[in-house]
């Protein structure tokens, strides 16, 4: 079977950009799902290459959907391709329209690269990811070109996937310190925010050049044993 490379390079009915690094950090973390039923969604349809792409790479038991806020981009739906029209950056409609086409198993972010969009989408979507499943944010070097623009949420990409960096090991949050900083009652679990999803339910959070990957996994309180 070609790779995602080889695919790109022979080149399908449709036309798509990628830098050349991503590759090789899609094929570590999708490969698992080659020749499997799947649900991929791709955030970003553009001239239709990508998805032609990845159809072909994780075979004919994968169901491929396209989202994009062009309604131009409906002329690549064919060929087992669905292709939704509408703002990623809009909750009611991420919600509404895109999250009950999932359970997905995978999920590409090539949006329209700014941190509103992103943050909403992964907001809204992550709740539809299956167990095992990935999400993929890529180029978010779009987020320097932007000048640091802010979102209505006041942090971009990058500072959201940060803050849950620190959110992994909540399991190992001393009880003290929550006292210390009187972090409400209602809001504890043992030593675990009840609230705290990146604890429970993101297994990693990998970082590469202008790309961020979760996985997510349902976590047990991690536990340390003698031998």
């Amino acid at each position: 079977m070609l790779s995602l490379e080889e695919l790109f390079d022979r080149g399908t009915g449709g036309r798509c950009s990628k830098w050349r690094h991503y590759f090789e950090i899609y094929e570590r973390y999708l490969t698992p799902f080659r020749g499997k039923a799947c649900t991929y969604l791709e955030i970003g349809v553009s001239q239709g290459g990508s998805l032609e792409i990845f159809q072909e790479y994780l075979g004919p038991k994968a169901k491929i959907i396209g989202l994009d806020i062009n309604p131009e981009c409906l002329q690549w739906a064919r060929n087992g391709l669905e292709v939704l029209i509408g703002d990623q950056a809009s909750p009611e409609y991420m919600s509404q329209v895109v999250a009950p086409k999932g359970p997905f198993d995978i999920i590409i972010d090539d949006g329209g690269h700014v941190p509103d969009q992103q943050l909403v989408s992964f907001m809204s979507l992550w709740p539809t990811l299956k167990e095992g499943g990935v999400y993929v944010v890529e180029d978010l070097h779009t987020s320097y070109w932007l000048g640091g623009q802010a979102s209505r949420f006041g942090i971009n990409f990058y500072d959201y996937a940060r803050g849950l960096v620190e959110k992994l090991s909540a399991y190992h949050v001393d009880e003290r310190l929550m006292e210390r900083y009187a972090l409400p009652h209602e809001q504890r679990n043992g030593t675990v925010s009840l609230n705290n999803f990146a604890a429970q339910e993101i297994f990693g959070i990998h970082f590469y050049d202008s790309v961020i990957v979760f996985e997510k996994r349902h976590r047990k309180e991690p536990l340390t044993e003698w031998r």
